[in-house]
Formats: C-alpha cells, sequence, structure tokens
C-alpha cells in the first residue's frame, strides 16, 4: 500500500474561565482515565460524538492531559458494493466520522489541537471537550487564538468600519457547526457548495443598519477562518480613530504549528497524534520563555 503524506496544522487557544475548572478538569480526567471505561457517546446538535481520555504527559516541565474526540458526519449515508448492492452503513453503537486530538494544560491555562477533518469546526469540538469536563455550568468557558506576539492582538486594531476580503474554498463549508458565524450557515447552504469552487467575497463592514455586516460579525469570521485550512485569505482595511489607514492580514496572525506526517493509513493514529502535539507544545513553551 503507498504512504500517504497529510499536512497537520496544530491551533492554541487560551482558555478563559475559572481557576476551579482547571482543578475540577484534572480529578475528572484522572477519575475518567482511571475507570473500567475511559471513553463515552453522547448526542449533541443531532450528531454523535465520542470523547475519550487518554494519559497525562510531561512536556518542557507542564502537565498536557491527552483528549481525543471523534464527530459524527452525517455525508457518510450508504454502502456501495461491486456486486451493485447498495445498503446503510451498519455502525454497531459506533461512529463514523472524523477525529479531533487535543491537549489541554491547565497550569497553562491552553488548549492545542488538530484534526484530519474540517479545521473551521476545530474551536467549536474544544470547546465541547472543555463542556464535558465542566462541573459548574454556571461558570463561563471562552477559547481565543493565541496571537503570535506576545500582548498583541490583531483583532484589538480592527477599525469600527472598512472592508474585509476574504477567499475560502467552497468545500471547506459543506458542514458547518450551529455557532457558525449567520453568513457561514447561508454560504453553506447554497446549491453551488456541490462544486468545489473558490469563494471570493469583498464586505463592507460598519456599525450602521444599511451596512451587510457588523464590526462585531466580523470579529465572529476571524475567529471562525483563524488558522482554517479552507482559508486562502482573509484581510482587512479601513481608518482607525486617529485618522491612519489600517490594514489587517490575519493570515499569519495567530500562533500555529506546521508539520506532515507519512502514514498507511486514510486517518491519523493516536500514537501519532500524541507525538505530534508533544512536539507542537514543546515549540510553543520554548517560545514563550524565550521572550519573557
Amino acid at each position: 500500500m503507498n504512504r500517504i503524506t497529510k499536512k497537520i496544522t496544530v491551533s492554541f487557544f487560551t482558555i478563559e474561565t475559572s481557576d476551579n475548572f482547571f482543578r475540577g478538569f484534572v480529578s475528572s480526567f484522572l477519575a475518567t482515565r482511571d475507570s473500567a471505561k475511559s471513553s463515552r457517546v453522547f448526542n449533541l446538535k443531532a450528531k454523535k460524538h465520542l470523547i475519550k481520555v487518554s494519559q497525562e504527559h510531561n512536556v518542557s516541565e507542564s502537565t498536557a492531559y491527552a483528549v481525543t474526540v471523534v464527530r459524527e458526519r452525517n455525508t457518510w449515508q450508504t454502502k456501495a458494493t461491486s456486486d451493485g448492492k447498495i445498503t446503510g452503513i451498519s455502525l454497531n453503537q459506533g461512529i463514523i466520522g472524523d477525529p479531533y486530538f487535543f491537549f489541554v494544560v491547565p497550569e497553562k491555562k491552553i488548549l492545542l489541537g488538530f484534526t484530519s477533518g474540517l479545521s473551521g469546526s476545530l474551536k467549536s469540538v474544544a470547546k465541547i471537550v472543555l463542556e464535558q469536563f465542566n462541573e459548574d455550568r454556571r461558570q463561563d468557558i471562552t477559547l481565543d487564538f493565541i496571537p503570535r506576539e506576545k500582548e498583541y492582538s490583531a483583532l484589538k486594531n480592527l477599525p469600527n468600519s472598512g472592508e474585509m476580503h476574504l477567499k475560502v474554498d467552497s468545500s471547506s463549508l459543506s458542514d458547518v457547526f450551529e455557532d457558525a458565524p449567520k453568513l457561514i450557515k447561508d454560504i453553506s447552504s447554497g446549491s453551488f457548495l456541490e462544486h468545489n469552487v473558490q469563494l471570493v467575497l469583498n464586505l463592507k463592514f460598519a456599525d450602521t443598519p444599511d451596512s451587510i455586516i457588523s464590526k462585531t460579525g466580523v470579529v465572529e469570521l476571524v475567529n471562525y477562518f483563524a488558522n482554517h485550512d479552507g482559508c486562502l485569505a482573509l484581510k482587512i482595511k479601513g481608518v482607525g480613530d486617529d485618522g491612519n489607514k489600517v490594514r489587517l492580514d490575519f493570515g499569519d496572525v495567530f500562533f500555529n504549528y506546521k508539520t506532515e506526517i507519512s502514514t498507511r493509513n486514510k486517518f491519523i493514529e493516536e500514537s501519532s497524534s500524541l507525538q505530534i502535539l508533544k512536539d507542537a507544545l514543546d515549540k510553543y513553551l520554548n517560545r514563550i520563555t524565550s521572550i519573557l
């Protein structure tokens, strides 16, 4: 069997929540890991998810907790064989879907992860993971991409009005989450997505009644498409409060780790995912140490 080269992009998020969550996370993780069954299947928004805890790993003197998720893909409907038989797929209480691999690092209050499926859903699945360990549903959990530069976020420099340039592969919008921006959900319902084309959008934005999209809407799109493999370009231009021109390119603003692996399988094995996450976390921790 020929080997397949798979490109991987690991994304990094800060976890904004109370300190109680992190203490509860570690206790819940260890209890689940030591139980007779370290995985479970649950339904969320009409899709099945399998969540599986693995082991804790020491990376550059920090402890990371590994969690794997498989999210159901509804696009798999039938099985066809060479004799012409077309049948449904018998799951036997399992799931056919996309794998997501995560490291949670409580002491740094960060999460990192990647998927070989739809990268635009990574942030949403990451939040689902954390919610499964959240013992107090009253406390909110917010994930934000980590910018490359310390104490810098391009979103803070976003002008109140301007133009957004977005170029994206339509195939990456075939399956989106309920919490995706409305514009993305509207686009994903279009019939042209049956063909793999490049969508180019140039949208004027402002916080006015006649504007196509608001500044808040632009922030949602940036958060959705940051480190999204299907996003080919995402740029903002406008005029700041000081009257100076603002030009922002979100193509390389947030920290990520890129690598590739060669495998004989069509999927990424858990053992390979752990090594990728270890390498990514080690690079990140060495980076923040060097700039302190």
